[in-house]
C-alpha cells in the first residue's frame, strides 16, 4: 500500500480523452492502471459519459484496456440519479438520451418504475415532431403505445446522455415545461402571469428538469471535439428564453462534473471502495486526472470535502485540452498523458 504524508493517496480518472479515445486506449493507460492495481492504490473512474449501467460501462472500458475492473469503481454522469429514486421511483418520468430502449431500460435498472421516452409521445401525437421524416421509423419501432399517457402527469424529466433527435426532444421538453400539471398537450394558464414568481412559468406542477453532463463538447475519434449534453442544455435555454421573451428563468438541476454534488458523490464511492479493499488508513489526497479544464479541473479545484480530503487536479494533453493554450481553469499540474500524470502525483505526494 502506498503511504502518503498523513494518509493514503487515491485517484479519480476521467475516461474519454484520458484513458481511451473513441474505442482505442491512450498509450500508457493500461500500464498505469496495472501499476495502481499492483500497489493497491485506490482509484475510481469519474466520467461525464453514460448511457449504460455501471456494470456494462466498466466492462466495456475493461475490454478496451484489457483489464478486469469493478463497477464499484465507476461513477458516471447519471450515477447520482440513484438518489432521486426515493422521490420519483413510483412516479412517471421522461428519460432523454441514447437510442431505442437503451435509456428506458437503464432508468428501470436504477429503480424508476414508470419511464417514458419521446418516441412514446410521437406514437400518440404523430404531428408532435415538426420534422419527422428522417427519424419517424426509429420512433415507430421503439415507442410503447399507451392511451393513458395522454393524461399522465410527468413528474420529472431526466436527461441521461446526449439526446439524439434534438428536434423532437426539445419540442417535447418545451411542451411539458409550458403544460398544466405536466400533462402533454395542455398549456398552463399561469404562464406569463406577472403576479406570480418567475412570471407564472414553471408554477403549475410542471416536471422538474435534471441534467447530468454540463460538458459542451467531448473528445471522440474525430479531429475536433463534438457536441455533448451541455450543448443540448444551451439549445434548450435559448429556446426557453425566446419562448418566454426573456421573462422567466429555466429552472433545472445539473449534476455531473464540475458540480460539487457529483464530486461529493464520487468521494463517497471512493471511500466505500477503500473499505471494500480493507484499507484502514484514511484518504489524504485525491488526484483528479482529466482532459477538460471546464469539468475535471474546475470541479477538483472548487470542491471542498467534508471529510478533510484534499483534491488536486492534473490536466493531460490527450483529449479536449489543446496543448500550449491557456486552460480556462488552472490545474495543479499539466502533463502529456495519464502515465506521466500518475508518476508526477505519486512523486509529489511522497515528498515531505
Amino acid at each position: 500500500m502506498a503511504k502518503a504524508k498523513d494518509g493514503i493517496t487515491a485517484f479519480a480518472f476521467d475516461v474519454d480523452g484520458v484513458l481511451v479515445k473513441g474505442k482505442m486506449p491512450v498509450p500508457g493507460a493500461l500500464e498505469t492502471i496495472q501499476l495502481l492495481q499492483r500497489r493497491r492504490i485506490p482509484f475510481i473512474f469519474l466520467t461525464n459519459g453514460g448511457g449504460y449501467t455501471e456494470e456494462a460501462h466498466v466492462a466495456k472500458l475493461g475490454k478496451r484496456l484489457g483489464l478486469t475492473l469493478s463497477a464499484k469503481q465507476f461513477v458516471q454522469s447519471h450515477t447520482p440519479y440513484r438518489d432521486l429514486v426515493p422521490e420519483y421511483g413510483e412516479k412517471t418520468i421522461l428519460a432523454l438520451g441514447g437510442h431505442g430502449q437503451q435509456i428506458r431500460e437503464l432508468a428501470h435498472s436504477y429503480g424508476f418504475t414508470n419511464v417514458v421516452i419521446t418516441s412514446d409521445f410521437m406514437s400518440l401525437h404523430p404531428h408532435i415532431h415538426p420534422f419527422p421524416e428522417i427519424t419517424k421509423a426509429h420512433h415507430a419501432e421503439h415507442a410503447r403505445v399507451s392511451d393513458t399517457l395522454r393524461s399522465t402527469q410527468i413528474a420529472a424529466i431526466l436527461c441521461w446522455t446526449s439526446p439524439r433527435d434534438w428536434t423532437l426532444d426539445l419540442q417535447v421538453v418545451n411542451d411539458l415545461l409550458l403544460s398544466s400539471g405536466g400533462v402533454i398537450g395542455t398549456v398552463s394558464p399561469k404562464n406569463g402571469d406577472e403576479s406570480l414568481p418567475n412570471r407564472g412559468y414553471l408554477q403549475d406542477g410542471q416536471p422538474k428538469l435534471f441534467f447530468c453532463n454540463p460538458d459542451f463538447k467531448w473528445s471522440t475519434e474525430h479531429e475536433q471535439p463534438r457536441f455533448a449534453q451541455g450543448a443540448f442544455v444551451e439549445a434548450l435555454k435559448g429556446i426557453w428564453k425566446h419562448e418566454t421573451r426573456g421573462a422567466a428563468e429555466l429552472e433545472y438541476t445539473m449534476m455531473g462534473k464540475p458540480t460539487s454534488a457529483t464530486f461529493a458523490y464520487a468521494e463517497r464511492v471512493l471511500r466505500e471502495y477503500c473499505e471494500s479493499l480493507g484499507v484502514t488508513h484514511g484518504i489524504d489526497t485525491v488526484y483528479m486526472v482529466g482532459d477538460n479544464p471546464e469539468s475535471d479541473i474546475a470541479g477538483a479545484r472548487t470542491f471542498r470535502s467534508c471529510h478533510g480530503i484534499e483534491w488536486k487536479s492534473v490536466l493531460v494533453e490527450t483529449g479536449v485540452y489543446v496543448p500550449g493554450s491557456v486552460p480556462t481553469h488552472q490545474p495543479h499540474h499539466t502533463t502529456k498523458d495519464v502515465k506521466e500524470a500518475v508518476e508526477w502525483a505519486l512523486k509529489e505526494h511522497s515528498e515531505p
